[in-house]
């Protein structure tokens, strides 16, 4: 007696042809276990879903960073035009001013309105690119509002500084010391 295939062939209820589709089936899905595939395609929907999600997540992020490094360079073009529109150019002289840059002391020699004028804060020191700038109150105000890393000196003006519980508001600091 021979396999049930061919005595289902014998008796007429299949075909040579269905038999070998059915053998070539038998193999794949042997071999679909012997390599630990599966056939259920839930598993394999949500394994798209999931590397979508991550695909989406990740565009995402780099949106986002592209956004800030553009909103950082729109930053740093406003303050360059406001420095550069704002510069006093004709402040050179022969009084030196002292004030701090980095934990280090700088110079900047101007002239006497110049250096009262940054004593008492009507004037302030901005740094941006390596090249110092010396702006009026209002503009170094405006740089403010975006971002103060960009102001190295602004002197707070008197009338602001005043405290009323200050026991020494009396005494008068004079304005002629130099360091």
């Amino acid at each position: 007696m021979g396999s049930l295939q061919d005595q289902l062939l014998k008796a007429g209820l299949t075909t040579e042809h269905k038999m070998k589709v059915a053998k070539t089936e038998k193999r794949k899905k042997q071999k679909k276990k012997k390599k630990g595939a599966t056939s259920n395609p839930t598993d394999l929907q949500k394994h798209i879903e999931q590397t979508k999600a991550e695909q989406a997540q990740k565009a995402a992020e780099l949106n986002q960073q592209r956004l800030d490094e553009q909103k950082e360079k729109e930053q740093v073009a406003r303050v360059k035009q406001i420095l550069e529109h704002h510069n006093q150019d004709e402040i050179a002289g022969k009084v030196v001013f002292n004030f701090t840059f980095e934990n280090k002391i700088k110079e900047l020699e101007v002239d006497n309105v110049t250096h009262q004028a940054l004593v008492k804060g009507r004037l302030a020191i901005c740094y941006l690119e390596g090249k110092f700038y010396v702006l009026p109150d209002e503009p170094a105000r405006k740089i403010a509002e975006v971002d103060e890393k960009y102001i190295v000196l602004h002197a707070i003006s008197e009338d602001q500084q005043k405290d009323e519980d200050d026991p020494y508001a009396d005494f008068e600091v004079p304005d002629d010391i130099m360091w």
